[in-house]
Parts: C-alpha cells; sequence; structure tokens
C-alpha cells in the first residue's frame, strides 16, 4: 500500500472515533462514562429498573439468565401496567425499551422493531411478554457504544393457580409459588460477567434460584501474561551479550528466533489488559512475566495485578536470562499464589467483546482448546527453519510415543487455558523436555511448546479438555490489506478474540494506525493504569 493510501485509512479511523457508533441509523443521545464497560452498562441499568419497580411498590425478582442473555427481572403478568408506568419515570434517564419475542437476539437489525424512549413506548409494549431494556452509553471517545446487548430483559410471569409461570426457559427454573419467599442473591447468579469472588451487589429473588447448579464456574480463574520491553537498554545490552554466546554455541540461530519484531512493544500490553477488563471483568487476579521490567503506566500497587520476574519461577536459576517464550511458557505454573485455572495470554491477544468463562472452561475444570486450519508440517524438526514448527513436531514425537495419535493442527492465537496441576504432572512426565526448553536461550528446532500446544492435546488425550468454539481473526500488521481490515473490525466489533501480530518489522505508518485502532477500540482505562 502506497504512503498516501495508508495515511488515508489513519485518517478515516480517526473520523471514525469521533462518529457514534449505532446499531441503528438514527442518531440518539448516550450517556457519557469515563469507565463505559459493558459490566458498568449492565450494572446500572439493572440498578435503575430494580430501584424503580421497588420505589414503585411492584414486586420482582431477577431470574437466572441463559448463556448469552443479559440480567433478567421477573413481575407478575397482572402488574404489567403498574411495573411499564414505573419505569416511565425514569426522569432525565433515557430508558429504552422494544419487545423481545421468545428467540430473538440483539444486535437488532434494520427490519426489526426499534428501541425507542419507554414513556413513548407504551403501544408496542402492551402485549409483550419479554421487553427488552437499556441505557445507551458510551465513551468519552465516542468509540465504544454499549446499548441494548447490554441492558436488561423484563419479563411477565403469569399466574396459573397457585404459581407463576416463565414466559421462556431460563437458567435454573420456570416455575415458581406465586406466594414464594423473596431472598436476596448475588450478583453473580444474574450478570454473567461477574464472578462469586467480585460480587459487589445483591439482589431480590426466589430460593429457586440461588441454587449452586451442575453448570456454575465458581472456582478462581487468574490471568498470566509474558512480556517484554525490547526497546530498553538494560534488556539488549543482556540480549546481546547472551545472542552472542549462543552463536559462538550453536554456530548459528533462525532468523526467526531472533527478530526484533519478536521482542518490540507497541503498548500493545496495556490495550490486551484493558479488553480483558473489559470483556471478561471476571478475571480473579493478574500476573505479568518479565525479565526485570516493568510497565511504567502500570499501578504496582493494585492488588489485581503482580509483576513476576523470571527469577522468581525457572526452577534452575542458572538457565537465566532467556528470550526465549517457548522457555518462560515451561516455566509459568512455578508462579507463587496462582490459581489453579488460568489463561495464558501473550500481549498481542485481544478480547473483542464480552465472554463468559464457559467460553474456556466446563463447570467441573475441564479445559478447552480452539483448533486451528493449519497444520504443522512433517518431517525433521532440526531441518525446520521456524521455531514454532519445530516445536510442533517435537510435541508430536511425544504424544505419539504416548498414545500412537499423530497430532496436525495448531491452535488458535487466543487464551490458552489451563491447569496448573495439569503443567505440574507434565513437566514431571516429560522431564528432559521440559529441562531442555527451559534452557534454551533463544528459540531452537529442539524446543517444545508446552502451554500453546502440547498441554491442550495431553489434557484431550488424559480427559480433562475438549475442543471448543471461538470467533477469531488474526491480522498481521504487516501486510497492505490490514488497514482495510482494522477499520471493519472497529465498525462491527462481531470477533470474541483476535490476535495482533507483525511478522516483519512495520513502518511509523503502521504502528500509528496500531495505536489509532486500539485506543480507540479499548478506550477505556483499566483500574491498574496510572493516571
Amino acid at each position: 500500500m502506497l504512503k498516501g493510501e495508508t495515511m488515508a485509512v489513519v485518517a478515516l479511523c480517526r473520523r471514525l472515533q469521533r462518529r457514534l457508533p449505532s446499531w441503528e441509523t438514527a442518531p440518539r443521545a448516550a450517556l457519557v462514562r469515563a469507565d463505559a464497560s459493558p459490566l458498568q452498562a449492565r450494572r446500572e441499568t439493572l440498578d435503575l429498573v430494580c430501584s424503580l419497580l421497588s420505589d414503585a411498590g411492584v414486586g420482582f425478582f431477577c431470574v437466572r439468565p441463559v448463556p448469552g442473555r443479559p440480567p433478567v427481572v421477573a413481575v407478575e403478568a397482572g402488574e404489567r401496567v403498574r411495573a411499564l408506568d414505573a419505569l416511565a419515570r425514569c426522569g432525565a434517564l433515557p430508558l429504552l425499551a422494544v419487545p423481545q419475542p421468545y428467540g430473538r437476539q440483539v444486535p437488532r437489525t434494520a427490519d426489526t422493531e426499534p428501541m425507542r424512549p419507554i414513556r413513548r413506548a407504551a403501544a408496542i409494549l402492551r402485549d409483550a411478554s419479554i421487553v427488552r431494556l437499556a441505557i445507551e452509553f458510551t465513551s468519552p471517545s465516542r468509540t465504544l457504544a454499549l446499548g441494548a446487548e447490554h441492558g436488561c430483559d423484563l419479563e411477565f410471569w403469569s399466574r396459573e393457580g397457585g404459581a407463576l409461570v416463565a414466559p421462556r426457559p431460563n437458567g435454573a427454573c420456570d416455575v415458581v409459588p406465586a406466594d414464594g419467599e423473596i431472598v436476596e442473591g448475588g450478583e453473580e447468579l444474574f450478570n454473567t460477567l461477574v464472578s462469586t469472588a467480585q460480587r459487589a451487589r445483591v439482589y431480590p429473588t426466589r430460593p429457586e434460584f440461588t441454587r449452586r447448579l451442575l453448570s456454575d464456574i465458581d472456582f478462581p480463574i487468574d490471568a498470566v501474561y509474558t512480556w517484554v520491553d525490547g526497546a530498553d537498554p538494560a534488556w539488549r545490552a543482556r540480549r546481546d551479550q547472551a545472542l552472542g554466546g549462543a552463536r559462538t554455541a550453536f554456530g548459528g540461530l533462525s532468523e526467526m528466533a531472533t527478530t526484533e519484531a519478536r521482542f518490540t512493544s507497541r503498548d500493545e500490553l496495556r490495550y490486551s489488559l484493558r479488553s480483558l477488563w473489559m470483556y471478561a471483568p471476571w478475571v480473579n487476579r493478574v500476573w505479568i512475566v518479565t525479565d526485570g521490567q516493568t510497565p511504567p503506566w502500570l499501578d504496582g500497587s493494585h492488588p489485581m495485578v503482580t509483576v513476576v520476574d523470571h527469577k522468581e519461577i525457572f526452577t534452575d536459576s542458572s538457565a537465566l536470562p532467556v528470550f526465549n517464550s517457548h522457555a518462560i511458557e515451561t516455566q509459568l505454573h512455578h508462579i507463587d499464589g496462582l490459581s489453579e485455572h488460568f489463561l495464558y495470554l501473550n500481549d498481542d491477544f485481544f478480547l473483542g467483546r464480552p465472554l463468559s468463562p464457559h467460553t474456556f472452561f466446563e463447570a467441573n475444570g475441564v479445559t478447552r482448546f480452539f483448533l486451528s486450519l493449519v497444520h504443522v508440517p512433517f518431517g525433521a524438526p532440526e531441518h525446520e527453519e521456524s521455531p514454532v514448527h519445530a516445536a510442533g513436531m517435537n510435541n508430536r514425537r511425544i504424544l505419539e510415543q504416548l498414545s500412537g495419535r499423530t497430532l496436525t493442527q495448531k491452535l488458535k492465537h487466543v487464551p490458552y487455558a489451563l491447569r496448573r496441576s495439569l503443567m505440574y504432572e507434565m513437566e514431571e512426565r516429560f522431564a528432559a523436555e521440559f529441562e531442555a526448553t527451559a534452557r534454551s536461550t533463544f528459540r531452537t528446532t529442539s524446543d517444545i511448546s508446552a502451554v500453546s500446544s502440547l498441554a491442550h492435546y495431553y489434557a484431550y488425550l488424559t480427559g480433562r479438555a475438549v475442543p471448543g468454539i471461538v470467533d477469531y481473526t488474526y491480522v498481521d500488521l504487516s501486510v497492505p490489506k490490514t488497514p482495510g481490515k482494522l477499520h471493519r473490525m472497529l465498525a462491527r466489533r462481531r470477533h470474541d478474540v483476535f490476535c495482533l501480530n507483525d511478522t516483519a518489522p512495520t513502518t511509523p505508518e503502521q504502528d500509528a494506525l496500531l495505536a489509532d485502532f486500539l485506543e480507540a477500540y479499548f478506550p477505556t482505562p483499566a483500574p491498574f493504569e496510572l493516571s
């Protein structure tokens, strides 16, 4: 792409930042929130609805939603008029409403009923058994819009004898006693973005909805990142000294193992963490594994994030320093305090929309992995130019010896769901391979890729992992079509996860485009960023 064309796309993205994205053609006022996020929108909307109903003396209870739905509030059908009148007294807050026929999902399209202010929606709500309620929020940058999909549903339950019957299935119980007890339930029961440990609110509900279900994920899930700032002079001095020694010892290293692109930081970690905070706020703690470095924007005193030095996790400290992610990944499970269940992310992984813990784990602790269509090539690893492919070949050899089964597919570049106990088990079972890789200062053809491949296939073969499905895309920052793709991603926000990678050095224009894109997609700072 010509430089002029690249700059034109940059300008287009900047213009897009000034336009409020919307799922409808007609623009409408949105409330600006500095902390705009799906969790913030769901909480504010649910709290407003519950407050208005409570103030008007309308009886209600919260219902456990099925996956993919926002919080649900139930009211007896005989109280429909009073409930809608109470919600219409929302004052200056722009509470919107639309009938929500069972089975229809948002975001809404042009040929469906549009959302409209609830004070003017009486006619279309008269016979609705389910109503979607929402407030439109936006970030100060106007590049993040939150609306119908982050509101809540109002269900009208019909009275049949001495029971109330739901208008559609839910996560626990479709029938409750009409005059049954009202109890309190933590918000994690009604909002899939909240974990048990993060409960900040309780809501009125029925006892039937407070039971611990077979499908509940109530164990803590941590996140682990590996990160390096390749521009740090002290780190570069260590790397260059080690590189000279490695070339003397091995007579040459693959260019793919030592390319500058592998160590370049463009502040991706900041935005990857923002994506985690925005779209997986149920994550318990975050661990950032580094070689004596700390991001300058990170608040080191925040209890949610801990920086871990390589010296703290390597069993044999004489292997340090290492500049090989394969080596570092063999030691991640040694992090003191790491939860049994955790996600491993590179700093170029980003969540693109809200995800529940069930994307990565089953409630019984079984992990999910996500197969790629890209194959691991056959052949001898020592003759392979790509250290990634060579590691896959070495993984294949281990699994063939273990089970007689052959690994052929790589995994997608998405967060890897892992169990700490399984990593310890692998470290003991494949001790020679773990030790050799841990001592591999730079990537070599003898490495294994423990957490990005081997662990998932080993867990699958031993009954502790299953294939999962995730909407994913991969972006190579150095290719000409990337500016147009980033523009579409920002406008549509339809991917669960995406990876922004660089297989070759990028230009200043490409770096500027990436910075604009990340700030537009993730405009809300995380609480562990320094102001």
